[in-house]
C-alpha cells in the first residue's frame, strides 16, 4: 500500500483513516474525492493538500479539506462543501470506475442543488488523459458546477514540476475560498 502523509491535525482515534478532515474549524471546506491504486494520483493529492496547508498559514480563516475515497463520497458530502476537487487516474481512456461511481451516487440528489459549485480536476494519466478530462467535464457540466482552473493533467510518471503545480493549485484554491472569490 501507499503511505500518505497527513497535513494538519491527525484524525481522532477510532475514525476511518480513509475519511479525514484536515482542519477542525469550519469556514470553507474543500471536498477532495480521490481514487488511487498505484500511488501517482495520491502523491498529487498530498501535494495539493500541502498547498492548502501553506495557504492556511497565510489565510485569515483556514480552509478545511475533507478527503473521501470516491467509493464512499455522498451527495451530503458534496452539498456540505464549498468546492469539490476530483482526483482520478485514467483507466482505459476514461475516469476510474470509482470516480464514475461517485457521480452515479450524487447525481440526482445534487442536480440543481449544487449549481455554481467551484470544482477542480486532477488527472494522473498513462495515455494522454483527454478521454478522462472530457468524461468528467461532461458530468460536471450537467451538474452546473463552475471550473476553478483548467485540469491538472499529469501524463506518465509524476515529476517534481507536477507536484509543484499541485501545491500551487491547492494554495490558490484555499486562498480563493478564504477571500470569497471561489
Amino acid at each position: 500500500g501507499h503511505e500518505s502523509t497527513r497535513y494538519g491535525p491527525q484524525p481522532p482515534r477510532g475514525t476511518n483513516p480513509a475519511r479525514q478532515r484536515w482542519h477542525s474549524g469550519r469556514v470553507a471546506t474543500i471536498l477532495l474525492v480521490r481514487q488511487s491504486r498505484a500511488g501517482g494520483t495520491e502523491s498529487l493529492v498530498e501535494a495539493f493538500l500541502a498547498g492548502v496547508e501553506m495557504a492556511n498559514a497565510e489565510a485569515e480563516t483556514p480552509v478545511a479539506a475533507d478527503l473521501v475515497p470516491a467509493l464512499e463520497a455522498t451527495a451530503a458530502d458534496v452539498m456540505a462543501a464549498d468546492a469539490v476537487v476530483i482526483a482520478t487516474p485514467e483507466h482505459f481512456g476514461s475516469m476510474a470506475g470509482a470516480t464514475k461511481h461517485f457521480f452515479e451516487e450524487i447525481w440526482h440528489d445534487c442536480l440543481d442543488r449544487t449549481r455554481g459549485l467551484p470544482w477542480q480536476l486532477i488527472v494522473k494519466a498513462g495515455n494522454d488523459g483527454t478521454g478522462t478530462i472530457e468524461s468528467v467535464q461532461r458530468l460536471v457540466t450537467g451538474q452546473g458546477w463552475t471550473e476553478f482552473r483548467p485540469p491538472l493533467l499529469v501524463v506518465g510518471e509524476v515529476q517534481q514540476r507536477d507536484l509543484d503545480q499541485a501545491v500551487e493549485l491547492g494554495g490558490t484554491l484555499a486562498l480563493a475560498l478564504d477571500a470569497g472569490i471561489a
